[in-house]
């Protein structure tokens, strides 16, 4: 099975010299997809907000996000027109697990995977942290690694925020 709502996650990257020698990245390229900005300005976003190193991961993805609670960028300013845009950021409620719960079961306390979190949150933009991993969800299309099209949707969710 496949994912007929798939995006390639690393077309934020076309052009951008920093991005040809990153590595565990994955967190840079779903902030540059979830804000429509650059990757290198997401790059930025991530150094300064999040402390992290080149080819290095983001440590507490979940809970940093969580206290910025909006997240502010200053685009084209060598330009004639800048721009600012500002981006509320609102943690969805997660269970005593600690995962986000899929409502859907009543029985018991089951967690979302990619596809039903999809199902359920088709409406808005998402970035989503699976496990050592995060991805974003914009209108129900999934936009990940391309490996993740035929096996990215059984993934459990960890943790998500919903970017306004």
């Amino acid at each position: 099975m496949k994912l007929e709502n798939f995006k390639n996650g690393y077309d934020v990257t076309v052009g951008s010299s920093l991005a040809k020698g990153e590595t565990n990245d994955c967190a840079v390229r779903a902030f540059a997809n979830a804000f429509n900005i650059t990757y290198d300005t997401a790059h930025q976003f991530a150094a300064t907000k999040f402390e992290r190193k080149a080819r290095k991961g983001v440590k507490g993805m979940f809970v940093t996000l969580s206290k910025l609670g909006f997240a502010t960028f200053d685009l084209f300013s060598d330009t004639l027109f800048p721009e600012t845009r500002t981006y509320g950021i609102h943690p969805l409620k997660r269970s005593k697990s600690g995962k986000v719960v899929n409502t859907k079961y009543t029985h018991k306390e089951v967690a979302h995977t990619v596809k039903t979190f999809c199902e359920q949150y088709n409406k808005g933009t998402y970035i989503v942290m699976v496990r050592k991993h995060a991805l974003t969800i914009k209108d129900g299309i999934v936009i990940d690694n391309p490996n993740y099209r035929f096996t990215g949707y059984r993934r459990i969710v960890e943790s998500a925020v919903k970017i306004s």
